[in-house]
């Protein structure tokens, strides 16, 4: 395998990692099912800016990303979020 092909995989391979870690606090921050989790994300434009590396953004940590996704994405989430009764 040449250096390229090894460097292509290890940046699928932290991408992955990156964008599970985000689902799960995500779903644990907002206090949904993965599943949800896992679509709000997929419907976010962080998940878009990843994929592309925008900025080197997927080298970031993954709780930062997640409060970005709160802050600036948030009404993503407001259609899983459970009544609470307020």
């Amino acid at each position: 395998m040449s250096s390229q092909t090894d460097e292509r995989i290890l940046e699928a391979l932290l991408k992955e990692s990156l964008e599970k870690d985000i689902i799960d606090m995500l779903a644990e921050c907002v206090g949904i099912s993965h599943r949800e989790a896992m679509d709000a994300y997929y419907r976010s434009e962080l998940s878009a800016q990843i994929d592309i590396g925008v900025f080197g953004i997927q080298y970031l940590d993954a709780a930062y990303l997640v409060n970005d996704l709160l802050d600036n994405e948030g009404s993503l989430l407001k259609a899983y979020q459970k009544d609470s009764g307020a």
